[in-house]
């Protein structure tokens, strides 16, 4: 049987029908395991298929919810792992104890889908940063500063403010350092198991945008603006939903057109922006055409793409084909840069996939 690339999750709670319904909803984007209730076989299990989250619903028998936890907080292979707690908001009393046992969110019932998914993301991800304060003081501010500008924007995304543009460049100098010393591996290594696809392919984007800038001969400033071009290329994402955004398989018509009005969402955000310059417009408006005219928002062709989305369409096509995704294992480097240079001619400028690929393989990124 095939490794699964879904992260493991474990839902314990007596009530049936409400555990399916958890389970129901998770099971699209993770690996789920169930258990009805907290006897000594349930902390066996846990511990044999050790769980990167577990969610501990209100009932479970023939304990409870609160002592449940305390065990399992007791239990030093499992002391370790995320809990999230559910609680109906009728008995919003629990949260206090839940709280002195270790738990490490709440949410309340009842509460949308997509809630429940973005608190197993902010764990999941908690765990990923963690690791960036291993990195070099380079590395680790390149990706602390880039996620740290990222969650601001979703944060204001929905409102009239925005972000600084001269917040997002100058968040992306560590970046951009990084690469001038040719030591920007651990960045691509660090955002590569991140639960928030659409940051992870936005920092993906901007170190390579980045790196290709610095083979063309893109000085600091130009490159800082390659860099938050990227970073900034796909946050109209954010508006998408998350069941759309990472569906397994081929996106129904109706599906395909919310997914490509994410260029108009970026576009209409960055318009919010003072002093953003021009090229990052171009990134974010074009990135999606194609040479041949098939692409998309606007169709264009051959001499009307801009050089800047040229080179942003060969970096985005490759991250997209290598990014991991719930659904899929990345694409080895090798047969991704075989689809850009064989069947992907009358898409992407080959002149730039060209030396993208000696950027890789000086890289030693693709041997």
């Amino acid at each position: 049987m095939a490794k699964s690339n879904k992260r493991l999750i474990a839902v314990v709670d007596s009530h049936t029908s409400y555990r399916k319904d958890i389970v129901d909803s998770l099971c699209s984007f993770y690996d789920v395991n169930d258990y009805g209730d907290g006897r000594i076989a349930t902390f066996k299990a846990l511990q044999e298929d050790v769980p990167v989250i577990i969610i501990v619903g209100e009932d479970v028998s023939p304990s409870n919810a609160i002592n449940f936890i305390g065990e399992l907080r007791n239990t030093p292979e499992l002391s370790l792992i995320p809990i999230l707690h559910i609680i109906n908001k009728r008995n919003l009393d629990l949260i206090d104890d839940s709280k002195k046992t270790g738990v490490s969110t709440i949410i309340t019932k009842p509460f949308k889908r997509s809630a429940l998914i973005r608190k197993i993301s902010v764990l999941l991800n908690a765990n990923v940063e963690k690791e960036w304060d291993k990195l070099p003081d380079l590395q680790r501010d390149a990706l602390k500063s880039s996620i740290g500008v990222f969650n601001e924007i979703e944060d204001v995304l929905l409102s009239e403010d925005t972000v600084s543009f001269d917040k997002v460049k100058g968040n992306c100098q560590s970046l951009v350092s990084a690469i001038a010393a040719n030591d920007f591996k651990s960045i691509l290594d660090g955002v590569r198991d991140h639960d928030d696809y659409t940051y992870a392919h936005s920092m993906r984007v901007a170190t390579m945008l980045t790196l290709l800038g610095n083979a063309a001969g893109f000085k600091n400033e130009d490159q800082l603006i390659l860099s938050s071009g990227g970073l900034l290329h796909d946050v109209g994402k954010m508006y998408i939903p998350h069941h759309i955004l990472n569906k397994p398989g081929r996106l129904t018509e109706e599906e395909f057109t919310i997914m490509k009005g994410h260029v108009n969402s970026t576009v209409d955000y960055l318009k919010k922006v003072e002093d953003i310059p021009s090229a990052v417009f171009i990134i974010a408006e074009q990135h999606h055409e194609k040479i041949d005219g098939t692409g998309y928002p606007h169709g264009l062709k051959g001499k009307e793409l801009n050089e800047l989305a040229r080179m942003a369409a060969v970096v985005d096509v490759f991250s997209a084909l290598t990014d991991r995704r719930v659904y899929k294992e990345p694409m080895k480097v090798s047969k991704a840069m075989g689809i850009m240079t064989d069947e992907m001619i009358g898409h992407l400028d080959q002149g730039y996939v060209k030396m993208f690929r000696t950027i890789l393989i000086d890289a030693k990124l693709l041997v």
